[in-house]
């Protein structure tokens, strides 16, 4: 699928000293959002190639027997060419490659964080087997079209 993507931005990112005991944690929930882009004038975004959505990650991160969590929030405008569906028409496989920009973005953060607070980089690995799936919400608004 052809994309147009703006840059990755950074909401909040928090890095926080934990007990390497405390709960492994591996929450990243993929939201995908069709709001109401306008431009300079307020008018709407230009969809004629395609539709515009947001991607937002939150996201709480605690790795097994690590010193620290990270929690944020990140994400990116993507422009998904030739695409006139809505977000609950994507496949699961479409969510997966317009998110892992954002994915890449908080692995990359949390390398770079970690290896300035603990002088090693910690390098996590999100991968399609990992729970990184659409939220709550969009599940079920998939579920419903299904039904349909």
């Amino acid at each position: 699928m052809k994309t147009h993507k703006g840059a990755v931005t950074v909401q909040s990112f928090h890095y926080d000293v934990e007990s390497p005991a405390a709960e492994v944690k591996s929450d990243l929930q993929i939201q995908i959002e069709h709001p109401e882009f306008k431009d300079e004038k307020g008018q709407p975004l230009d969809e004629s190639e395609g539709k515009i959505f947001q991607v937002i990650i939150p996201f709480e991160i605690h790795p097994e027997n690590a010193p620290f969590k990270v929690s944020g929030l990140i994400g990116q405008v993507v422009q998904l060419v030739g695409f006139e569906g809505t977000q609950e028409d994507l496949e699961p496989k479409q969510v997966e490659q317009i998110s892992r920009p954002v994915v890449e973005y908080i692995e990359t953060l949390t390398y770079q964080v970690t290896a300035v607070a603990l002088n090693r980089g910690v390098s996590l690995n999100f991968t399609a087997h990992s729970k990184v799936e659409p939220n709550k919400a969009m599940k079920e608004a998939q579920a419903k079209k299904k039904k349909k």
